[in-house]
């Protein structure tokens, strides 16, 4: 094998260190915020955000439901881009807390006892809707029991139940008066880790600490009674599974308590987003698992790249010193059949201007994704600021246009084409942002009609529309400016007439090579994507940067790999119609993968809720065909622009008389 066997050997045993040295590396995160110490009896103002479903995908305010009011206007966090994007703000909390003291069955609010809002409440828990608190930036993470309850530490019984639900239930349906029906959790648990940073001592008794983590739990209890709520709540705050207690009906007068545990810890504050995005035994083992399939599946077409076809093309070019000599003449008369089309390979794609524009997007993506998986390892995207990777991708992709512009303008600028190149510099800034803004406008209308407060605000419209035409567009022409200025330049000029392509088998065709070369790639990745749409089609946290860095860059070289395979075969069948295949062939993976997906999320909506509305099967759809898009056409581009420099390569040394 020589080289080729060499770089076989050089690839795999690389990957075997870059594996061997991952379980030892330590993660670390650039923290987003300082950390904050609190003396006992300091006032901390907890917020609300979003009362969201996993069912129904609708978010709505906590104050644009029935819910309790705040004394005075509600303070509103600072949001960024993200943020407002995915519905993800917070307002102050209709309560406070003091640090360092617990407190028991405190009153919260009465609830509106009004049929409409009786009902909203109703329909809430029958969409099994969820509460969301933060506390010092940490969410409250939901724990189905109490730590009393197994009467074990709250650290065991976190290690037990591993909560990845982000805030309460509002309620449940249970048998109450020997029926199903609706019970209203009115009264919840915080449980507050907390880390002592200064004690106390002999001449200074006073205590600093900060918090670590925050988890709560949720319980009903028959409050409509303004003589007994106390004792009842007191009852079910001390009996976690409220044995023979009678819970709280929504159609009841409710009082809304809650109560506060402080747990002294040792864990250090650094650590304390640990617990929450760290994977299970299972996650681990399925991600090293896909890992390996992608190692073993990438050798096996490096070796019929690097074994089989850079073997089989200097065979041809023996072959041809035989005939010709040392000078490779472009006559037709050898048996090398993709020597053949040396006059024609380089001719002009069909549809060259939506290829251009295709092309371009796709560089523009893939510069984007690349720069924020760079930010990301290096830990600038601490699980604290909320919203920042969002923005920051939205932000990056509007300025690298510049690299969208400079790549469609450099395609399609290598063939004598003049009167288009301002409608593809317009089509490059426009046709897939303008696809993915009206998918996601349509979205936002919807949203806006059922009252969500999941639908973008009019204001933040206007700030991604200038980021479209006031910092896009301009850096699209300035991107195109310089690519027409240094096109791709191709060793040979095809001629006037083009050659008939011959007939091919019915597995040459496109659509077979699409569906062999898009299955094997997806299979690359699905496990990853699995994971990752279902964590955040549940809510979950997602902070696996390092699993997704390996598996994007195993992605980008299968992509060359397979598409230099296809493209050689097209050639040796003496088809000069690559262009498109060089395109389409990996960018299938896209579709594979948007099929896989939608597939895998309906089984699992199905599995987990009844009676799922329409409206988010169709968000669900809509969210992942966007995404689908933009692997397919990252996809496409690497793999199209492989198959320009393989080409390229291999004419190169075919000399024209």
């Amino acid at each position: 094998m020589g080289k080729a066997g060499a770089g076989i050997i050089a690839f795999g045993l690389a990957m075997a260190c870059v594996l061997l040295a991952l379980p030892g590396c330590e993660g670390f995160y650039l923290p987003g915020v300082a950390p904050q110490d609190f003396a006992l009896g300091d006032i901390i103002q907890p917020r609300v955000g979003r009362v969201s479903s996993a069912k129904t995908h609708i978010p709505f305010d906590y104050y644009e439901l029935p819910l309790c009011d705040p004394e005075g206007r509600p303070k509103d966090a600072p949001a960024n881009l993200g943020e407002i994007l995915s519905a993800d703000r917070y307002h102050s909390a209709p309560f406070q807390v003091h640090a360092l003291v617990n407190e028991t069955c405190t009153l919260m609010c009465e609830l509106s006892s009004s049929k409409e809002d009786q009902q909203l409440r109703r329909a809430l828990i029958m969409d099994a809707y969820n509460v969301r608190i933060r506390m010092d930036n940490m969410p409250a993470m939901f724990l189905d029991a109490k730590p009393s309850q197994n009467q074990v530490t709250l650290q065991t019984e976190v290690k037990i139940e591993a909560p990845k639900e982000n805030g309460y239930p509002l309620g449940s349906v249970r048998m109450a008066e020997g029926r199903r029906t609706l019970v209203l959790h009115n009264h919840f648990t915080l449980w507050i880790e907390y880390h002592q940073v200064k004690a106390p001592t002999a001449e200074d008794k006073s205590v600093r600490a900060r918090i670590i983590s925050v988890y709560v739990t949720a319980s009903s209890y028959d409050s409509s009674e303004k003589s007994t709520w106390r004792e009842n709540c007191e009852k079910a705050s001390d009996s976690p599974f409220q044995t023979g207690m009678e819970p709280q009906l929504v159609k009841k007068p409710t009082r809304m308590t809650y109560s506060v545990r402080w747990v002294h810890v040792h864990n250090k504050w650094a650590t304390r987003w640990d617990h929450i995005l760290a994977m299970d035994s299972y996650e681990h083992e399925t991600n090293w698992s896909s890992l390996i399939n992608t190692i073993l599946l990438l050798l096996l077409l490096g070796f019929l790249v690097a074994v089989i076809l850079l073997r089989a093309v200097k065979n041809d070019f023996a072959t041809l010193r035989e005939l010709d000599g040392d000078d490779l003449d472009l006559d037709d008369n050898s048996n090398v059949a993709w020597k053949k089309l040396a006059r024609d390979v380089f001719r002009q794609p069909r549809r060259l201007f939506v290829l251009s524009v295709l092309y371009g997007n796709g560089c523009q993506l893939l510069s984007m994704m690349t720069i924020q998986m760079l930010f990301a390892l290096l830990g600038f995207y601490s699980p604290s600021n909320r919203g920042s990777f969002l923005t920051y991708s939205v932000v990056g992709y509007a300025f690298m246009a510049v690299v969208g512009g400079r790549s469609s303008s450099k395609l399609f600028g290598s063939f004598p084409d003049e009167l288009a190149r301002r409608k593809l510099v317009l089509a490059t800034a426009t046709l897939i942002p303008g696809v993915v803004f009206g998918t996601f406008f349509t979205i936002n209308l919807v949203l806006w009609s059922l009252g969500s407060s999941g639908a973008t605000p009019f204001l933040t419209l206007l700030f991604l529309m200038f980021l479209w035409f006031g910092v896009t567009l301009p850096l699209t022409f300035l991107g195109s400016y310089l690519g027409f200025k240094t096109p791709y330049e191709y060793p040979i000029r095809p001629t006037k007439i083009p050659r008939l392509v011959p007939e091919k088998s019915c597995l040459m065709s496109l659509p077979a090579l699409a569906s062999f070369s898009g299955l094997i790639l997806y299979s690359m990745m699905f496990i990853q994507v699995f994971q990752i749409v279902q964590k955040l089609w549940l809510h979950q946290f997602v902070y696996m940067f390092g699993f997704l860095f390996l598996s994007g860059t195993f992605f980008i070289i299968g992509c060359i790999e397979i598409t230099i395979i296809a493209v050689y075969l097209t050639l040796c069948y003496e088809d000069y119609h690559w262009w498109w295949r060089a395109f389409l062939v990996p960018a299938s993976s896209g579709l594979f993968m948007f099929i896989g997906t939608v597939t895998y999320q309906s089984m699992l909506t199905a599995e987990l809720f009844e009676n799922v509305q329409f409206v988010t099967m169709w968000m669900m759809t809509s969210y992942l065909g966007m995404s689908c898009l933009a692997v397919s056409l990252v996809a496409g581009s690497v793999g199209l622009w492989s198959s320009m420099w393989f080409v390229k390569a291999i004419y190169s040394r075919c000399k024209p008389d």
